[in-house]
């Protein structure tokens, strides 16, 4: 979330001179107002011929009418070069706008610009080759990413590509294509608003039609929205073909169990019962450029995969953390700086995939919107890990970025059941063994020591 200055809505005036800018360190007036300057030009209206004219190659594909189909088995590049190129950019604009907003009110945006600046300042590319060193993530093919994901719980980052089934009308814009879709734009939805107090909520309702407004007449903007917990208007058809094995399905297991009970039964639970369970499952991720998240993890312990579809979207994480260094996380998630921290930039038609617990965080560039396609998983090989996330999680609220006082029991107790289902079946081998099935159903007895307590409801994650 950021801010720059409060001006009327897709109003972009002449940045302020040096001298009513608030000094940041190792920046020096001069330099200062040169960048002011920069990040104001990118703020102006621009022709579809300068664009073209002006852009890199990489910043033509962002504007592109959707990912490519799964026609092949290409490994994704990691660009070092120009991700590091976006990464100068975006500190460049986060100090310009940290100087302008000065001593004014701390709000939302303020506050993450100054976190993402420090994280970026301390964010380095991640290392890719084993004769490098350890690796930090994975830029692997459909298949290899498909091998990892049922063969363990990797807690590397997997960067893969055309791993998306749906595909997008190619005479639009994907987002364009979003809000057709959608049909009913009377409903309201939660949007993130930099410029709110940080003594309020981050977020306010605005209806669906006023949204598609804005983000169709596509204007430059000082205050960039973000659109939470958007419901996925796209057939169910979303998931990375990577993710599809037996291994990444336990939480539609959950669903059903919570749906369908003791039944087998197509239809048990309500419609919007479904429509809840569909959200955890699937999502859309709807930003204008200069929108940033500061770290956290994502509730409930979940994996989660996040494909772009529009725009270059910016991912960076806590790179391997000792358990001293999740220890103090844990302890204090909102100052916490010192670890390795790591980036990359990703394109329309790239699939991240993060495994439970991993801190990360999000940051886009000024003018430049961005959609994502996006849902969470659970592995069956990855139960341990997640309950200590959860743990941690119920113990520092800060840690992640929703309320799961009452849904995260409710998800622990049907694993439980799940596991021991599965250790009656003889199905104990394919989770690491007897020992380690018995070791888990003992673990989850201790999370959930009461098992006759009533559930409470399906929480919509």
């Amino acid at each position: 979330m950021v801010t720059i200055r409060a001006v009327p809505e897709g109003v972009a005036t002449a940045p302020p001179s040096s001298s009513a800018a608030i000094p940041v360190p190792g920046l020096s007036p001069e330099v200062l107002s040169r960048r002011a300057a920069t990040v104001f030009k990118r703020l102006q209206p621009t022709s579809p011929d300068g664009l073209e004219k002006s852009e890199s190659k990489r910043q033509k594909l962002s504007h592109g009418t959707g990912p490519a189909a799964r026609d092949s088995e290409d490994r994704p590049a990691h660009n070092a070069a120009e991700d590091d190129v976006y990464r100068r950019e975006m500190m460049s604009e986060l100090q310009v706008r940290i100087a302008q907003h000065g001593i004014r009110q701390e709000t939302h945006g303020s506050g993450t610009d100054r976190r993402i600046l420090e994280l970026l300042q301390r964010s380095t590319p991640p290392n890719t080759d084993p004769r490098a060193g350890s690796v930090e993530a994975h830029f692997l093919t459909g298949e290899e990413a498909l091998s990892m994901v049922e063969s363990g719980s990797p807690q590397l980052p997997i960067i893969t590509s055309k791993q998306q089934p749906f595909r997008w009308n190619r005479r639009m814009r994907p987002i364009e294509e979003l809000f057709r879709r959608m049909e009913d734009l009377d409903r309201e939805v939660a949007v993130q608003v930099p410029t709110r107090s940080h003594s309020d909520e981050s977020f306010e309702s605005r209806e669906l039609a006023v949204i598609r407004e804005r983000f169709l007449a596509d204007q430059p903007t000082q205050e960039p929205w973000n659109i939470l917990d958007l419901r996925s208007p796209i057939p169910a058809a979303i998931l990375p073909g990577f993710l599809t094995g037996e291994n990444c399905q336990l939480l539609p297991r959950l669903r059903d169990a919570v749906l369908q009970g003791k039944r087998a039964e197509r239809g048990m639970g309500s419609r919007e019962q479904w429509n809840e369970w569909r959200d955890v499952l699937e999502w859309v991720l709807l930003s204008e450029g200069g929108h940033n998240t500061a770290p956290h993890t994502d509730s409930h312990g979940l994996a989660t995969w996040i494909s772009v579809q529009e725009g270059l979207f910016g991912f960076g994480w806590m790179s391997t953390p000792t358990d001293e260094e999740r220890a103090r996380w844990n302890a204090k998630p909102l100052e916490f700086v010192d670890a390795r921290w790591r980036y990359v930039v990703l394109e329309p038609g790239q699939t991240v995939f993060f495994n439970s617990g991993t801190i990360h965080f999000v940051f886009r560039l000024c003018g430049k919107q961005t959609l994502a396609l996006g849902g969470h998983i659970l592995q069956w090989s990855g139960i341990e890990r997640w309950l200590s996330v959860v743990s941690a999680q119920m113990s520092n609220p800060d840690m992640t970025n929703e309320e799961m006082e009452w849904s995260a029991p409710k998800y622990v107790r049907l694993v439980a059941d799940l596991v021991e289902q599965r250790l009656r079946n003889g199905r104990f081998e394919e989770m690491g063994g007897r020992a380690t099935v018995e070791r888990l159903v003992a673990l989850l007895k201790v999370w959930d020591p009461d098992p006759e307590i009533p559930l409470p409801s399906p929480a919509s994650a």
